[in-house]
């Protein structure tokens, strides 16, 4: 492995002056977004700013239900096309009076939102458009804010300014240059050697970052027998970088899986005919698929039951209509504690620690964390009856019930720490 990192940085140290000549010309550190502040009041748009920041703008998603979004260029034609989500509409779902989960829609009439969007030279304005009629509802002129913008960097290479300043043509070049001549035989020889020598070079740079170095995204496989909320996931996770597969029931969930795991699984509860406590107990027996940690996202509340019955098997549990910072939170904490385990779990490793203190403590870091989540939720959830839950009723007795075990485990926890603490010293 050292022989290989030694390799690697090799590589990358004779590739260092081919990719920045290949690069100077369109260097990411002038990468730019543009960012418009805008409201929506009854049907009306307005804009409240309008920025351009280095960085890197989301994607656009052309195929996305909302509102037509056009950028335009100085003449008035088109440059690019892409959709902006409805603000005003979320989705959800909830359980009716005879058991069915049905979908609903909320809409709001007012709401603030953002568009972003990647800086494009030739873009001078910003057009939105009702997709139904094709009505226009509002129209953003970008040209002041370029030019207060290159006033500010007048050194970045999309400024019109640095168009109109050209270095001058050398037309009478030295005579050795001339073609034909031996300097210019034997300097066309040297360009096809460095050239031939730099693409060698580059793609095993390339065969190297991508079997040894690339960092492969997370995938994300996200069960809903509602195609709505599927879709909005789905938009959420790939504007954070996720890829994602879908299946819109517990039956569908377990052939995907057979194909393909997943790093992480969002599952919806009230699926027919297999609900998500059904689909998770099948997911959980089978040993190829049981490490795959599930969080679940639905929107009927969590129950003390629940989590006495289902909390060794999930990760977390998050409720409908689901935001998109809730949801970040949530996968990005599963994936950060799993890493954490891990890390810790090596060390203790490394220093000769015994394997079932190991699984021990691997084992109650993960249970202590997630049932913190599952009783500071339910703890959240039954507030919104009462302030506080009555010792005597059922409801309160589990809480109190759940917060004693969590105590008992983080005293285990601790007292396991300190073990390995001392086991690692000696």
């Amino acid at each position: 492995m050292k022989s290989l990192s030694g390799f690697t940085i090799i590589c990358l140290c004779l590739l260092l002056p081919v990719l920045t000549g290949i690069v100077a010309a369109d260097s990411p550190q002038y990468d730019k977004y543009v960012s418009l502040h805008m409201n929506i009041d009854n049907g009306n748009f307005t804009t409240n700013s309008t920025g351009i920041y280095y960085g890197s703008a989301s994607n656009l998603f052309p195929a996305q239900p909302g509102f037509r979004a056009e950028l335009v260029a100085a003449n008035g034609s088109i440059v690019k096309t892409f959709t902006v989500w409805d603000p005003r509409v979320q989705y959800g779902d909830f359980r009716s009076s005879d058991g069915q989960i049905l979908g609903v829609v909320d809409r709001r009439n007012s709401t603030d939102f953002v568009v972003t969007f990647p800086f494009d030279r030739n873009v001078t304005g910003f057009m939105l458009y009702n997709p139904a009629g094709g009505a226009l509802l509002a129209s953003v002129d970008l040209k002041p804010q370029i030019d207060s913008f290159f006033a500010d960097y007048p050194n970045d290479p999309d400024n019109p300014a640095s168009f109109e300043s050209k270095a001058p043509v050398n037309v009478n070049p030295p005579r050795a240059s001339l073609p034909g001549s031996d300097a210019s035989m034997y300097g066309q020889l040297w360009g096809i050697l460095v050239i031939g020598s730099g693409a060698m070079l580059l793609f095993a740079g390339i065969f190297v970052y991508i079997r040894y170095l690339r960092v492969r995204p997370k995938s994300v496989l996200i069960v809903d027998d509602d195609q709505d909320i599927i879709d909005v996931v789905d938009g959420l996770l790939k504007i954070e970088g996720y890829t994602t597969r879908t299946a819109t029931s517990g039956g569908e969930c377990l052939k995907q899986l057979a194909s393909a795991v997943p790093d992480l699984i969002l599952l919806d509860i009230g699926m027919e005919p297999m609900d998500g406590w059904e689909t998770i107990r099948e997911i959980k027996k089978n040993t190829a698929t049981r490490g795959i940690p599930v969080i679940m996202l639905t929107a009927l509340r969590l129950t003390p039951k629940d989590v006495e019955n289902y909390a060794i098997c999930i990760e977390d549990y998050v409720l409908k209509p689901v935001t998109r910072e809730g949801l970040v939170d949530a996968i990005t904490h599963v994936f950060g504690r799993r890493q954490m385990i891990e890390e810790k779990i090596a060390a203790a490793k490394r220093a000769g620690i015994d394997r079932d203190k190991l699984c021990e403590h691997a084992r109650l870091t993960r249970v202590v964390d997630v049932n913190k989540r599952l009783w500071d939720l339910l703890v959240r959830t039954y507030h919104l009856d009462t302030d506080t839950p009555e010792p005597e009723s059922e409801i309160g007795i589990a809480i109190k019930n759940a917060e004693r075990k969590i105590r008992d485990q983080e005293h285990r926890l601790k007292q396991i720490e300190r073990s390995l603490g001392s086991g690692a010293d000696q």
